[in-house]
């Protein structure tokens, strides 16, 4: 409630604000002062009427004692009748020892005796109050006296009299205090009014050399020197920020000569249209872009003359959409020649909003990129060719790594041969011959000579060693005519495996990498065996990866290779090539071939991919680089990382799973 008081009165002048809380507050001590005074005259007022009510009732029970002691009810009606000279009085009466009226005066009520919280013998019963005093005569108790008074009317009388003097003194207090007041407020009032005025003609003219007068050092007195500085300073300011705008406009004025000169002078197509289309400028590039003179009226083109349909439709569809959401939209278009040709452009289409957020009209550059889509032409071309180089020069290393690995185990078969040839030369065969023909001989005689004769005596033991010599040639040549079949097998098995690659050649497959990583593995292990380097598989399980099997057996024959040319150039005992096949967090399949070999410079991880880099005299730069743009191709990507020199290297061929590719 005092909230909204002070809210209708926020508005009122200084002048009025001083009046109005100098008289509330003269007025609240006023008040404050009568409601006091009101009270203690009104508790003042019952205490008198009390000691009245008790003085008087006992001066009437001493006076009614006789009476009452001789029984004369004329005089006791006597007595009481003294009390009509009290207004207040409505009616008393006089009880004797046994509580039967004896005399009366005026009205009464229903005798009410004393409370035992009211030892004054006075019963208040509201309006009407009853005092009650015992007759005693010669210290005995002969009666009882009361009477009934009436306390509403002279506590009305005094409340009024008591409102009349105090609405006096305040209507004079309050004329009073209006009238210093008026003449008081001038101090308070007439400096911020001066303060209020000079603010007024500063907001109203902007003339900041006003100034107030001071008057005083008090409060409003430092105010005014406050206001005097801060306009000084204002009109300092002012001046400065006069100076700036004119040096500001006169920039703006030469940077925008300036920007419509790099306008016209840029190679760029420049331009803007309404919200409808209509085309409101094109710069001279922008011009000769499409083939329009340099006079030539746009006013009457719209922005579906500048573009093919198909070009038109990503402008419509995409380009101003977006950029009247985002503000701004970027990519690449065609713009449409005259003579009907279409050029390619590089195209940001720009969305100028009006203050209500609506759009004003629209703003387009274009570069022309016909150049760069030549070259990117070009360059695809040539990475298509340098692809087919690289598969051939890949699937030439797989084929050497074939036949070297076939020539090592020929080598095998080779050795296995002359010895199993060695052997059977030097067999003791026609030795069991020549023993056959000695018992054919003694045919008939027989038991004589293999009991009479030397020779033939000997002949049985000769047999039985012949016998053992003969079963271990046989065992030994077993043995080597099984080692011979098992490198014939592997042989198969090499040139089967490779057979096998270059048939499903740039087909995608769902394949575990375990699998293709162990063929890997097996196409270079006469080279690993050779150089005695330690193959360690960790595999992990995996979801097969959806790849193009030959690519990557063409990675991975690259890898272990190339590790395993960074291990034949250290002289430690620990040669050892660390493969690991797990799953990444990010959906993939990762394929990670480490080794302790030379290790590779800082300078070089950054161009170890590129196209012709090599560190070997033999090399020839296409390994890395194809598989590289290979891993791209399906969806993956190969890494590398080196703690430098001396420290071998680490390489990671990572290729999506098969869920992955479905989603792509």
């Amino acid at each position: 409630m005092i909230q909204s008081l002070l809210a209708r009165f926020r508005n009122v002048s200084i002048r009025g604000k001083v009046m109005l809380v100098t008289s509330a507050a003269c007025l609240g001590a006023l008040f404050s002062a009568a409601g006091g005074l009101y009270i203690f005259q009104l508790r003042h007022f019952r205490q008198t009427f009390t000691r009245e009510l008790q003085t008087l009732s006992r001066i009437m029970a001493d006076n009614s004692a006789v009476a009452l002691a001789f029984d004369d009810a004329k005089t006791a009606n006597e007595v009481l009748s003294a009390l009509g000279v009290k207004p207040e009085i409505r009616g008393a009466g006089i009880l004797g020892a046994g509580g039967k009226m004896f005399a009366k005066f005026g009205k009464i009520g229903g005798f009410v005796p004393p409370g035992p919280r009211d030892p004054s013998g006075i019963v208040d019963r509201g309006e009407v109050w009853t005092a009650v005093e015992p007759v005693v005569m010669d210290g005995k108790r002969i009666g009882t006296f009361f009477m009934d008074a009436d306390f509403a009317k002279p506590r009305s009388e005094l409340l009024r009299l008591f409102f009349n003097v105090t609405l006096a003194v305040l209507a004079g207090s309050i004329v009073i205090v209006l009238l210093l007041t008026m003449q008081l407020q001038k101090f308070i009032t007439q400096p911020i009014q001066s303060l209020a005025s000079a603010s007024r003609a500063v907001a109203r003219n902007h003339d900041y050399s006003v100034r107030v007068g001071q008057r005083g050092e008090d409060e409003v007195g430092m105010l005014t020197e406050a206001f005097n500085g801060m306009l000084e300073q204002i009109q300092k300011q002012d001046a400065a920020l006069q100076a700036a705008q004119s040096e500001l406009r006169e920039r703006a004025e030469a940077a925008q000569a300036q920007l419509a000169a790099i306008i016209d002078a840029t190679p760029d197509f420049v331009g803007n249209a309404t919200p409808q289309g209509v085309a409101l400028y094109v710069n001279p590039a922008g011009r000769r872009m499409i083939g329009l003179g340099t006079d030539e009226n746009i006013s009457l083109m719209n922005v579906s003359d500048f573009h093919p349909a198909w070009a038109l439709r990503i402008v419509t569809t995409q380009g101003i959409p977006a950029a009247i959401r985002d503000g701004s939209w970027v990519g690449e278009n065609a713009v449409l020649h005259r003579d009907g040709r279409d050029i390619p452009v590089s195209q940001l289409i720009i969305a100028h909003k009006d203050a209500e957020g609506g759009l004003h009209h629209l703003s387009t550059v274009m570069t022309d990129i016909s150049k760069r889509k030549a070259s990117e032409e070009a360059l695809r071309l040539s990475q298509e060719k340098l692809l087919t180089t690289s598969r051939l020069a890949g699937m030439a290393e797989v084929a050497t790594g074939v036949l070297h690995n076939v020539g090592n185990v020929l080598n095998s078969v080779n050795v296995s041969a002359g010895v199993v040839l060695k052997k059977l030369r030097a067999s003791k065969a026609a030795k069991l011959c020549q023993a056959a023909e000695l018992l054919g001989s003694q045919n008939g005689n027989l038991a004589e000579f293999l009991t009479q004769n030397p020779a033939g005596q000997k002949l049985p033991g000769y047999l039985a060693k012949l016998g053992r010599f003969l079963l271990e040639e046989n065992a030994a040549l077993t043995a080597e005519v099984d080692q011979l079949s098992h490198n014939i097998e592997h042989i198969k098995e090499v040139v089967t495996m490779q057979q096998g690659y270059a048939k499903v050649s740039g087909v995608f497959e769902d394949l575990p990498l375990e699998r293709l990583v162990e063929d890997a593995i097996a196409m270079n292990i006469a080279a690993l065996e050779r150089h005695s380097i330690t193959v360690e598989r960790r595999f992990f399980h995996t979801p097969p990866a959806r790849v193009d099997r030959h690519r990557v057996l063409q990675i991975l024959i690259n890898l272990i290779r190339n590790a395993k040319y960074a291990l034949a150039e250290v002289q430690r005992p620990d040669k050892v090539i660390s493969i690991t096949v797990a799953p990444t967090e990010g959906g993939c399949v990762c394929v990670t071939v480490a080794d302790n070999g030379i290790g590779i410079l800082p300078e070089n991880l950054t161009r170890i991919f590129g196209h012709g880099f090599t560190t070997r005299k033999e090399g020839h730069g296409f390994g890395l680089h194809s598989g590289a743009l290979a891993a791209q191709e399906m969806g993956g990507s190969l890494g590398v990382h080196s703690d430098g020199p001396g420290r071998g290297a680490t390489f990671t061929l990572e290729l999506p799973v098969v869920s992955a590719a479905f989603h792509s």
